[in-house]
């Protein structure tokens, strides 16, 4: 397995590009996940990439929304790196929430179909796949839909595999019919807690929450070259409302009989509503506390993999 670090598992211990190299380099890991924007030129991020190269890591370049004229930036930045996928992003729904868009959903995810389909010849002349997080906000056949509409083989996915429950649906049964377009990994582990109107994910240690690794690993077995990278995620809850009805604004007609897999892992695995499932961050916390809790977390988590590499 080659097991990388996102940028995003820290909040309290935040670090720059460098310092999350350092770190991913300390723990025994072969890649960090970043993002590209914001460095001055080709000259800065090839110093990047050969210090990355320095302490044996890959980095695999982080982008964000998906927009054509983004698009044309990152895509040249994570070849500047070396990177071998660009990952991106739909929306920034959380919680499966497309109510915040108002009725847009559809709209939203054909703007990003042109936009995806108008860089297609770029990415392909880079040789850099586009990979789009499932990133609570699309669900499998969408995602699946999208990549087939942008055709060629540079478009496929980013797997996360914690946040397809905040599209109710189970992480294998997701990862099953994604896995021929899966090109990156977030390893990501959720705890739930149900909820008057449905349930909240909670980030913990890799292997401490509701996901199957053991199986999931199984599935990639035939992909040992495949980039997974862990990222430990928000130190907010997301709060998954799909008993309110009106959650399921934008969402297509979806048959009960495909829900109970997603239902199932969140009964047989949620905590009581009454339970406290407020991370340390949602508390209050000193900062102190903070950043010993999330090094506590990745040092867990590195442990936890170590099994499957």
């Amino acid at each position: 397995m080659r097991l990388g670090l996102s940028i995003y598992s820290f909040k309290q211990a935040w670090v720059d590009a460098f310092g999350l190299i350092d770190r991913a380099a300390a723990a025994g890991l072969t890649a960090v996940e970043i993002p590209t924007e914001g460095y001055a030129g080709t000259e800065d991020l090839a110093r990047l990439r050969d210090y990355a190269a320095e302490h044996g890591l890959g980095i695999i370049a982080d982008g964000g929304v998906v927009e054509e004229a983004a698009l044309r930036r990152w895509l040249p930045q994570a070849k500047a790196v070396g990177a071998p996928v660009l990952r991106v992003i739909i929306s920034r729904v959380l919680g499966g929430n497309r109510r915040q868009l108002n009725g847009g959903w559809r709209a939203h995810l054909e703007a990003a179909r042109d936009a995806l389909r108008a860089v297609r010849p770029l990415a392909e002349d880079y040789d850099i796949p586009i990979a789009i997080e499932n990133h609570q906000d699309i669900a499998s056949d969408e995602l699946i839909w999208l990549c087939e509409q942008v055709g060629g083989n540079h478009i496929g996915v980013t797997l996360d595999t914690g946040s397809t429950l905040a599209l109710a649906e189970d992480p294998l049964g997701y990862t099953r019919r994604v896995k021929h377009l899966v090109k990156n990994v977030h390893i990501k582990d959720y705890q739930v807690y149900l909820s008057p109107s449905g349930y909240r994910l909670v980030t913990c240690a890799i292997g401490a929450g509701v996901v199957d690794f053991p199986a999931f690993f199984a599935l990639f077995a035939d992909q040992p070259d495949l980039p997974m990278n862990i990222e430990l995620g928000a130190r907010q809850a997301r709060h998954v409302e799909l008993l309110a009805e009106d959650w399921w604004t934008d969402y297509p007609p979806r048959r009960v009989q495909d829900l109970l897999p997603a239902l199932r892992v969140v009964f047989a695995r949620g905590r009581p509503a009454d339970a406290e499932w407020r991370l340390p961050h949602e508390r209050g916390e000193p900062a102190e506390t903070l950043l010993a809790y999330e090094l506590d977390e990745l040092a867990a988590s590195v442990a936890y993999l170590q099994r499957y590499r």
